[in-house]
């Protein structure tokens, strides 16, 4: 990945798994990164909503965000039309640590499948900073699919460039480590016998601000 990047070339990783449970999602990304999104949506004639119910959130990552749904404290949405066009979610957690309560990490982004929203992120943050008032603000780029130009061009700066991490395979699918913790199984990683497969890291990203 590194090395590709080093000479100019942008590559993404497909995983199997993926790729068999999220084909839909998978192409439409594809297909945005290669400016290939012929329906667009424009967020100044949307209107901001904060979603509290989060049976409507969760059903739209699951079906339009590639790392499906997550808890949040806070999930702002762009509607359209009275649909919703984009989403972004917020919590208190920077990795497994938690943050004060004017500190904040960007846990998810996304639009509905094969749409560009121009100018839906800046819209979104914009409008959580104007409520919020963080004083500090942080989100991660999984450098399987993302370089961060979207947070460039947010303002973000980059802080760091992660270590490629693991998963456990499972009935082929990729399992989140922490299932296997050793405080949950009782047993250590090492006597699991399971399969690791690792992805390419995360990029670190921080937008800081003065009272």
């Amino acid at each position: 990945t590194n090395y590709f990047k080093d000479n100019g070339i942008r590559i993404v990783h497909i995983w199997e798994d993926d790729w068999t449970l999220k084909q839909d999602i998978i192409k439409s990304m594809v297909s945005n990164l290669l400016g290939n999104t012929k329906k667009k949506i424009y967020a100044r004639n949307c209107e901001v909503r904060i979603i509290r119910d989060p049976k409507i959130s969760n059903k739209f990552l699951k079906e339009n965000h590639i790392q499906s749904s997550v808890n949040s404290v806070l999930k702002i949405g762009l509607y359209y039309k009275n649909e919703l066009v984009s989403l972004m979610t917020f919590d208190h957690f920077e990795g497994r640590k938690s943050m004060s309560i004017m500190e904040w990490n960007i846990s998810r982004f996304c639009n509905i499948l094969n749409t560009s929203v121009v100018g839906g992120a800046s819209k979104l943050l914009s409008y959580f900073i104007s409520c919020y008032n963080p004083l500090r603000i942080i989100s991660y780029a999984d450098k399987d699919w993302s370089v961060g130009n979207l947070y460039e061009s947010l303002n973000f700066v980059k802080i760091s460039d992660g270590n490629p991490d693991y998963k456990y395979i499972m009935n082929k699918k990729r399992i989140h480590k922490s299932r296997f913790r050793k405080s949950k199984t009782n047993i250590s990683e090492s006597s699991l016998n399971l399969l690791r497969i690792y992805d390419c890291g995360k990029i670190k990203f921080e937008l800081c601000r003065s009272n």
